[in-house]
């Protein structure tokens, strides 16, 4: 489905999806025009919404928390709406989690209806803006600014849609962004002819730059924070459940730790005591005395504390840095909000 596998093999298992697509497609197609034709919901106030092209991680959340936190420094009121993934298990999403420890100010809201939770905020809730989590293909709310996120160094997988490939909607579909925002860009070397491409399905879309950048290492249990170089040298075992796990470990290796083995589990999974214990096992079979997750694995942990006795389980805090076309990115923003 990412195109990364070439064989026979591959192509065969691809080709036998490709008419699971095309209905796919057709579904997308007269999904996406009943609401053209019904209309959106036009909020009170703006909305911007970030989301992608394709499924798996391109690093939305650490963008809506870029963007949320600068649009308060600049004094304005934000509140975030989110899908959220809460299985039976757990009271709360795990992404509604962290972004609640990272930004305890800014209220976020929960739940498939994203016009719902803004019609039930109305006048209760101050607010200056909306910022949508995964909305590019929401299409009962309507949007003042299209920010699109895309993996540079896997922008589109194979070309192909559900199921056969990762994307969402064909390449057509990203003439509707105003933003794209390249992530990860200081592991990919075909940003050049990325943007090319961008550009050439959409000139008027501003394109922007970014990669992640540590803060530091903080302990799931106590919120102790460690400095960068606490993982230099040491022998670690890592796990996570996100939606592009090759983030995590390439955050692993800068980190400077010798990762014996990471466990890597389907996004949003919920972890459970005997996966716990046998991680642990591995560790001590290992001789290594550390787990190292993410943060939005870490907040699902914290109740099972007493399965890591002898472990220190901590996690690796990912914000995102644009690198290029800040300036002329947050002054599109700002001009949304003050419209």
């Amino acid at each position: 489905m990412k195109g990364q596998r070439n064989g026979l093999l591959a192509q065969l298992i691809t080709w036998a999806l490709v008419p699971f697509s095309l209905v796919y497609g057709l579904g997308v197609f007269c999904h996406r025009n009943f609401y053209c034709l019904r209309g959106a919901y036009k909020a009170p106030k703006p909305v911007i919404s970030i989301g992608n092209i394709t499924v798996g991680g391109t690093g939305k959340t650490p963008l809506v928390i870029w963007l949320a936190r600068n649009l308060q420094d600049k004094g304005f009121k934000s509140i975030i709406l989110i899908r959220g993934h809460m299985p039976q298990a757990l009271k709360d999403s795990d992404e509604v989690d962290m972004l609640n420890e990272q930004m305890p100010l800014i209220l976020v809201l929960a739940g498939v209806g994203r016009v719902a939770n803004i019609v039930k905020s109305r006048g209760v809730l101050p607010v200056d803006v909306y910022i949508a989590d995964d909305a590019f293909q929401h299409w009962p709310l309507g949007r003042d600014l299209n920010i699109v996120a895309i993996d540079a160094g896997n922008p589109f997988g194979n070309g192909y849609l559900l199921p056969a490939g990762i994307l969402r909607e064909p390449l057509s579909a990203l003439k509707r962004a105003h933003v794209f925002v390249l992530t990860k860009t200081d592991g990919s070397s075909g940003i050049q002819v990325l943007s090319s491409k961008l550009k050439e399905i959409n000139p008027k879309a501003l394109i922007v730059e970014s990669r992640y950048k540590s803060a530091g290492v903080v302990d799931v249990f106590d919120a102790s924070t460690m400095p960068d170089d606490f993982l230099k040298e040491k022998r670690v075992v890592g796990f996570c459940a996100i939606g592009d796990p090759l983030s995590f470990e390439s955050s692993l290796k800068n980190s400077g730790a010798k990762v014996i083995q990471l466990f890597t589990y389907m996004d949003h999974h919920v972890y459970k005591k005997d996966e716990i214990q046998r991680m642990v096992a591995f560790c001590r079979l290992q001789e290594s005395q550390v787990l190292v997750t993410t943060h939005k694995d870490a907040v699902k942990l914290r109740i099972l504390k007493d399965l890591f006795a002898g472990i220190r389980l901590v996690y690796i805090p990912i914000q995102l840095e644009i690198t290029k076309g800040s300036d002329e990115f947050f002054q599109k923003v700002i001009s949304v909000c003050r419209d």
